[in-house]
């Protein structure tokens, strides 16, 4: 009686055993969505936080200026190039990085953003000069005759997991912008004609102040 009642005994520890298992089984999945989804989200914001501090490193190092109006090539390629440091350990290879000289001007009574001069590396193209498409004067620079630095940068973020899974979904693309933009002080460059606002030029083709005053 008591050997019969320990093979009984033994049959329902190893089914519990297998329902272990076939929980388990059913469990991991998710377990591992949740697992990679945090390291990607981690990795991402991680990503991001590096391109908001190249806007911000890069609008910094273009206000300062230079010895010279416009700032020499050689200095705004450095400053450009410092995208590979700055984004380390990421590759910085597919980074877009647009730089503008900003002026405030009025429309009547309203505050017009101006492009005088825009940079761009050889992943973007600068902005057009004159009225600024698609942009307007950022608080505390809204004041009329004010001069700053634009920066604008972006890259296109693949995911570290899952990046094949996603291009199974119809329409959606395997890859997203991440883009930020920051408006930065001129302190450096000087001042032209009857404006007070110190401005820097940077080396474009059409490079010219905002007045409209050849360098």
């Amino acid at each position: 009686m008591l050997r019969c009642f320990a093979r009984r005994a033994g049959r329902m520890w190893r089914d519990r055993r297998a329902t272990a298992a076939v929980e388990f089984a059913v469990i991991l999945p998710v377990l591992l969505a949740i697992w990679a989804g945090m390291t990607e989200l981690a990795h991402a914001i991680d990503e991001w936080r590096k391109l908001t501090l190249l806007a911000r490193t890069v609008a910094d190092l273009t206000g300062q200026g230079d010895t010279q109006n416009p700032i020499s090539a050689t200095l705004m390629n450095d400053i450009v190039a410092s995208a590979t440091t700055v984004m380390r350990p990421f590759n910085s290879s597919t980074v877009k990085i647009v730089v503008s000289a900003m002026g405030v001007g009025l429309n009547g009574a309203n505050l017009i953003p101006t492009v005088c001069s825009s940079v761009a590396n050889a992943n973007a193209s600068p902005r057009s000069t004159g009225t600024a498409t698609g942009l307007t004067v950022p608080p505390g620079y809204q004041t009329a005759g004010m001069r700053y630095v634009f920066a604008e940068v972006s890259i296109a973020y693949t995911p570290m997991i899952g990046g094949a899974l996603i291009q199974l979904a119809k329409g959606v693309s395997s890859t997203i912008t991440f883009s930020t933009s920051v408006p930065w002080p001129a302190r450096g460059g000087k001042t032209y004609g009857t404006n007070t606002y110190t401005e820097v030029v940077v080396p474009a083709s059409n490079a010219m102040a905002c007045n409209g005053s050849t360098p």
